[in-house]
């Protein structure tokens, strides 16, 4: 029987209205304060309705529950919380009114993916999301007519425009997003498309190896498997990064991975023990895959230019590594990979819009280029390092507890791929600390680049404060079917 969860539609339902609201704000400015209080007031009332929820006993309405159960119960208030980063965080050269407005609307759909408990529901949250991806990056340039007007100084976060672009004049980088939309639009309509026929084709007799296979290319696509995982990196490049994290947090990729294994034909070698009830080849293509992955985005990490081609890859290693867990036939391994998923979502969201307003205040940061005063803006370096090291699995943070379930339950399942993610692991946590030191560290003088504003400075705190609260009750976080 298919359940309606109430709390993910009514907060669909409230961005939605805040979207609305945001294209009516007079500038740019305006429009991200009344989008970030959107996002504050919705994520709020989704953390008092999950406390209301554990307080008070269900009253047994037949088909309709406040969240879903399981792996989505934390999944809206994830997302809300990835979006609070993606909009207070957010520099006005490169999002306007209508970014901010669309940055709504993807987190709308982020929510209520969860809202029914099919994998339809999942899919259309996929496929609208994308489509706002695609129009972003369609329209081209950013938003200097809604920037309101200023001096250019190295001070104003608001009014340095070195973040615009990098390094391109606004043809040049309105050409490479229009290419980027293309190269996004192809990929998503047909992970799409192959999800929706395999999901159709699932249940009829003599299709279930087509099935199969379609669903395991379409959700490639949204989880960035190789050879799927082209559209990643040229988003990361040309889309503002508050649309880049809205996306990323959308539950969509997470909520269909169980979809595979569902698809995949029953059975295994005699005697193997691992197939986990799916078919140990088939399954194997899509490890396989999803390890592929991990090991290149570690890897590609590391050899970086630019700091948001090394998040691009930070974020791609996680995303092989959290498919590895969900696929690997261990209840563990699938508990960590929904964790993973928890804490990278926000910490990974918190750390690519500390770049970005890094880059509003400083310019493009590149290896070439000019390191960080720490002793000036020490409270950017600081949130920086400990979202990238939450987000990679470091100890002593609450990623370490995915890590530490994910790991264990895959090392039941094959001790070669445990090996082989630890070292995903490790790259990707040497990619965060690389550009900590490239990025905050290194110079004795100033350019002038002012510290965290007060807006700035609460979202932080917030949000780092969600994350040490999980890391003191981690039972909290778990998934409970």
């Amino acid at each position: 029987m298919v359940t309606l969860a109430v709390a993910p539609l009514a907060a669909a339902t409230a961005l939605l209205a805040g979207s609305a609201a945001v294209r009516r704000a007079p500038d740019a400015r305006a429009a991200r304060a009344v989008a970030t209080g959107c996002v504050a007031v919705t994520a709020a009332a989704a953390a008092a309705a999950m406390v209301a929820e554990r307080v008070v006993p269900p009253n047994g309405v037949t088909g309709a529950v406040l969240f879903a159960s399981g792996a989505g119960r934390w999944m809206p208030l994830v997302t809300l919380l990835a979006g609070l980063a993606a909009t207070a965080l957010a520099p006005v050269p490169s999002h306007n009114r209508r970014t901010f407005a669309r940055i709504l609307l993807i987190l709308a759909c982020g929510t209520a993916a969860t809202a029914v408990t099919a994998p339809a529901a999942a899919v259309a949250s996929w496929a609208v999301s994308a489509f706002v991806v695609w129009r972003e990056l369609r329209d081209g340039s950013p938003a200097s007519a809604d920037v309101l007007p200023a001096a250019f100084t190295h001070t104003d976060t608001d009014t340095h425009t070195g973040a615009v672009g990098e390094g391109e004049g606004e043809g040049g980088r309105g050409a490479g997003r229009r290419g980027a939309a293309r190269l996004f639009g192809l990929h998503h309509l047909l992970g799409v498309g192959a999800c929706t026929s395999g999901l159709l084709l699932a249940h009829r007799p003599g299709t279930t190896a087509l099935a199969a296979l379609l669903v395991t290319v379409g959700v490639g696509v949204r989880q960035c498997l190789l050879p799927l995982h082209l559209w990643h990196d040229s988003l990361a490049r040309a889309a503002p990064p508050g649309i880049l994290v809205a996306f990323a947090a959308g539950p969509a990729g997470l909520l269909l991975l169980p979809e595979i294994t569902a698809a995949l034909p029953a059975g295994g070698p005699a005697g193997s023990g691992r197939s986990g009830g799916w078919g140990w080849d088939w399954g194997w293509l899509a490890v396989a895959a999803a390890l592929a992955t991990a090991l290149l985005g570690a890897g590609l990490g590391l050899v970086a230019r630019d700091i948001r081609t090394a998040l691009a890859q930070v974020s791609l290693a996680l995303t092989g590594i959290v498919t590895c867990g969900a696929l690997a036939g261990s209840g563990l391994a699938q508990a960590g990979a929904v964790v993973a998923w928890q804490v990278g979502a926000v910490a990974t969201g918190g750390a690519v819009m500390i770049a970005a307003a890094t880059e509003a205040r400083r310019g493009p940061m590149a290896l070439p280029g000019q390191g960080g005063c720490f002793a000036r803006t020490p409270r950017l370096a600081v949130a920086f390092l400990l979202f990238g090291l939450t987000a990679v699995g470091y100890p002593a943070t609450v990623g370490f507890i995915w890590e530490d379930l994910l790991l264990d339950g895959v090392g039941g399942w094959f001790v070669p791929l445990a090996g082989a993610l630890v070292l995903a692991v490790a790259g990707s946590g040497a990619t965060v600390m690389k550009w900590y030191f490239a990025g905050y560290t290194g110079r004795r003088d100033h350019l002038g680049e002012h510290d965290l504003t007060t807006r700035e400075f609460r979202a932080v705190t917030l949000l780092l404060a969600v994350l040490l609260l999980a890391q003191v009750h981690p039972g909290l976080i778990l998934p409970r079917y």
